[in-house]
């Protein structure tokens, strides 16, 4: 018995010492040695990323990832609406993928294709999509930088104003957002009502609800969650129906 206790002694200390630090340990109480192996880490690309397309139409990229994985990836082309994929990703050590990813163009059409790509915490993200933009007919790549104005809140007075597209940005919209965070405006042959809030998480965005109206409006009677931010004075708001078959994109300043 004497034994077996100084035995039991000698190796508690060796097994309390397992695990933690982000590293799963393991100990071979034969030579009373151990290993550890780093875990996993299923930490998402959340943020504001601002980069290029890999493209012959000299498109730019913003995309915002939530919290929860929900992505929206805009292009524009000179300030005006191309082409938007949405989907919710899921990552592991710095690669992401989606196999369910939506694209709207400003055309109309609706196409469903995948995402995959890898990414530096608060840094830089590459990614592929198999959805492609005519000219193009391959899949398309794009890029991002990191925008440190996500890690700030956004409060409902720094938008209570009205806003407008620039000059030759297509769609031609307006939006004007009261101090109560309710808002409403014109796009195309679309108007719309709703309201907004900022997001829980306290970072730079703003949950919505928007509802539209307009006899020869698209979304005519849809009501659709979106997000909204400002960066760098300009106004992004974007959302897609809960079906993923009506996407509504808004740029102003």
């Amino acid at each position: 018995m004497k034994l077996l206790s100084k035995l039991m002694l000698l190796t508690l200390p060796v097994l309390a010492a397992c695990g933690g630090d982000g590293k799963t340990c393991t100990t071979d109480l034969g030579n009373l040695s151990k290993s550890c192996v780093a875990n996993p880490s299923y930490a998402l690309p959340e943020g504001l990323w601002y980069g290029s397309v890999n493209s012959g139409q000299s498109l730019a990229a913003q995309t915002i990832i939530l919290e929860s994985g929900q992505y929206y990836s805009i292009y524009t082309q000179d300030g005006s609406f191309v082409w938007l994929i949405e989907g919710i990703m899921t990552a592991t050590n710095g690669a992401f993928s989606d196999s369910t990813t939506v694209g709207f163009h400003s055309l109309g059409a609706i196409r469903a294709g995948t995402l995959s790509g890898t990414f530096t915490t608060r840094s830089a993200l590459t990614a592929t999509t198999s959805l492609f933009v005519s000219p193009d007919t391959t899949a398309t790549s794009f890029n991002g930088s990191y925008n440190a104005t996500y890690d700030t809140p956004i409060a409902l007075s720094d938008v209570a104003r009205t806003w407008n597209s620039g000059s030759g940005v297509t769609p031609i919209s307006t939006i004007t957002f009261a101090a109560d965070g309710t808002a409403k405006g014109t796009q195309s042959a679309c108007t719309f009502t709703g309201s907004f809030r900022p997001r829980s998480t306290g970072k730079h965005l703003l949950d919505g609800t928007l509802n539209f109206a307009g006899s020869l409006c698209f979304l005519n009677n849809v009501s659709m969650p979106v997000e909204a931010t400002v960066v760098n004075g300009q106004l992004t708001v974007v959302g897609v129906t809960p079906q993923r078959d009506r996407a509504f994109y808004l740029s102003a300043q």
